[in-house]
């Protein structure tokens, strides 16, 4: 589906809306006209997940700012927010490749041959095949460049042994975005290459870490000679680490609330539902409270808005995202249990049909991991102060030493 340049963001965005309203279910449509939240509940098992995603995929809604032969349309992103916009009106399901969609593609993109272009785009988008992360060792995680799991060449292979831990999603995932160290004898940000690596083979185990919620979304993952094809090595060889710097940017934009190619990958309650279903707030501190959160919001909107500017502008992703990550992810935890406290002793016990209150428990649970997916809050409160304040860094002891002479314990 081509988008002629000469169509503009508003029939853009009343296109999908046409489109939304004629695949979803007429009942869905109600719900949402209606603003009938308990209606929409209902009627939500009705939809047909793989199709839908296939359907939204192929009309280029998934990723509307992709290349038109990728299965995008080609859009700048001020254009495909308005998409986004629409698609979050209509409560379109949540969506479940957000590293596919958010990380994945865009590194591939960039970074990606032709042939990587061809093969793995459109299966993320239209959500085939899930995608995850696989950065984060239990000794390489505020200092990811100290990573340990190596890829040793073999002919057109690599073999492949370590340990990764965090891996969102790795337990659905048909492929994970890989760093490895490949040169030991290197100071330790100059010798890792990042792979494409099929996670369905001989020599890779997935190990669920259950959360606090009980969802088990986080996972380990171990590799004893998993093997991965030159051919899936995506950037070239020792330069792994600018790889992962444009992947964690990117990442960061998405848990700062502004990166994510559809709605609703931002967990938690909102600061416009929680007035809709409060206000009017009469106590003086709630409603001081909810007011401070307000501003907090628009805030993170505002900063987002400006980073979006610049990236039109043609600059890459900066510390911006780093500002954004830290305020927004420690604002979604005040949120969260701002929620929480307005729903008083209800919040705590609710019955098993109760959605509300049993998703706004959820959300204040998950929410614990904000300020530490994709970069601990201390670790974005460093980047800030050395790249942006010109802080000196902090001293240290391996700089332009080979990673195999580091100590480790």
């Amino acid at each position: 589906m081509a988008v002629s340049d000469a169509v503009g963001a508003d029939e853009l965005a009343e296109q999908a809306e046409r489109f939304l309203r004629g695949r979803l279910p007429a009942a869905w449509v109600k719900a949402i006209d209606d603003d009938d939240a308990e209606a929409l509940a209902a009627v939500r098992p009705e939809l047909e997940l793989d199709q839908w995603w296939l359907d939204l995929a192929e009309a280029g809604y998934v990723t509307p700012s992709w290349p038109v032969e990728y299965g995008g349309l080609g859009l700048a992103p001020k254009v495909a927010s308005g998409i986004r916009a629409m698609l979050g009106k209509y409560k379109v399901p949540r969506f479940t490749n957000p590293i596919g969609v958010d990380l994945a593609g865009s590194a591939i993109l960039r970074w990606g041959t032709d042939e990587h272009k061809e093969r793995f785009l459109r299966p993320i988008a239209q959500h085939r095949e899930i995608w995850c992360q696989l950065f984060s060792e239990p000794g390489a995680g505020s200092d990811l460049a100290s990573l340990a799991t190596r890829a040793v060449r073999d002919g057109d292979e690599w073999v492949v042994n370590g340990q990764k831990v965090w891996a969102s999603m790795a337990h659905d995932a048909s492929f994970g975005l890989l760093l490895a160290r490949t040169d030991p004898d290197v100071p330790k940000h100059q010798g890792i290459t990042a792979f494409i690596l099929p996670m369905h083979q001989p020599g890779v185990t997935i190990r669920p870490l259950p959360q606090i919620t009980g969802d088990p979304e986080f996972n380990e993952v171990f590799f004893d000679d998993a093997r991965v094809p030159d051919s899936l090595r995506l950037g070239p060889l020792g330069e792994g680490w600018k790889v992962s710097t444009s992947i964690l940017a990117s990442e960061r934009q998405s848990l700062a609330g502004s990166g994510a190619s559809l709605p609703g990958t931002t967990t938690g309650r909102s600061v416009k539902a929680l007035i809709k279903r409060h206000a009017p707030v009469t106590d003086p501190r709630l409603r001081q409270d909810l007011a401070q959160l307000y501003i907090e919001d628009r805030l993170v909107s505002l900063t987002n808005q400006r980073a979006s500017a610049a990236r039109r502008a043609g600059q890459t992703p900066g510390a911006e995202g780093s500002i954004t990550k830290l305020f927004y992810s420690e604002h979604s935890q005040r949120l969260q249990a701002f929620a929480l406290e307005l729903e008083g002793p209800a919040a705590q016990a609710w019955a098993s049909d109760d959605r509300w209150h049993q998703g706004t428990a959820w959300a204040y649970l998950r929410g614990r991991s904000k300020t530490i997916a994709g970069g601990t809050s201390e670790v974005q409160r460093n980047i800030l102060g050395e790249r942006v304040l010109g802080l000196p860094k902090e001293p240290s002891a391996d700089k332009g030493v080979p990673w195999s002479q580091v100590k480790r314990s």
